[in-house]
């Protein structure tokens, strides 16, 4: 039985259909590790964690993300008790938070953040090669290993989707763009990397879509397309 894990952000785990999503099509099982949010140094921890669940023939796809975020693990109190989880602010860029803000004030350099994600990255080849683990990486808009950088997206000749509400304190009863990849540059991606793209692949993507298509909030995406049985609200992993 073939199973792929997948791990990354929300290029790996989003709210509808990813690169990851599409290839575990071609396997018996597909685990998706992915957490919207997160940066490299959640990464590679999520990566140890999933090795300890692997078998022999398993196989991985990481997707590091953009260098300049922070993690941090946290237990958080929740409705059911209390839960634990990473932090997901995503990049400090956004500066949307008191934790953003103070690492931005106090803690924040961006040649240092780019040479912890190399450090992460580095650390991570050397932790697989130990264990014999199968496996891919692709950098968000960086080359790493021998897949291209998931950026080259930006250039097919493929729109964006629009939604009311993609942001949380978006006022506005305006369209506004959703800057994550669709499923139909998820699967170009796969293509332009010469993975087998299999019938079952393609009538996934074209669900997904055509479920995206009937769509004018993004409020209702996660809840949509669980309904229709084309992702999971599942999470793996602490």
């Amino acid at each position: 039985m073939s199973t792929l894990y997948s791990v990354g952000c929300s290029h790996t785990k989003y709210v509808w259909p990813t690169y990851a999503d599409i290839l575990g099509k071609s396997y018996d099982k597909h685990y998706n590790w992915g957490i919207p949010g997160i940066g490299n140094f959640a990464i590679m921890n999520r990566v140890i964690a999933i090795v300890d669940c692997m078998h022999p023939l398993d196989e991985l796809i990481i997707q590091w993300t953009y260098p300049n975020r922070f993690d941090y693990h946290r237990e958080v109190k929740g409705p059911d008790g209390i839960r634990i989880g990473w932090y997901r602010g995503g990049n400090l860029a956004h500066d949307h938070d008191q934790v953003q803000q103070a690492i931005n004030r106090h803690a924040f350099c961006e040649e240092s953040y780019l040479m912890l994600s190399e450090n992460y990255i580095q650390l991570t080849k050397a932790y697989l090669a130990q264990h014999n683990i199968k496996y891919k990486m692709l950098g968000s808009d960086f080359e790493v290993g021998k897949l291209p950088s998931l950026s080259i997206a930006q250039d097919f000749k493929i729109p964006f989707k629009k939604f009311l509400n993609v942001r949380p304190e978006s006022n506005t009863f305006q369209k506004e763009t959703d800057q994550h990849y669709t499923p139909a540059h998820h699967l170009e991606y796969l293509r332009q990397c010469s993975f087998k793209i299999t019938k079952e692949m393609l009538q996934y993507v074209q669900q997904a879509e055509d479920v995206l298509d009937t769509l004018h909030d993004w409020k209702w995406i996660q809840f949509k397309l669980e309904e229709a049985g084309l992702t999971d609200r599942v999470h793996h992993g602490r």
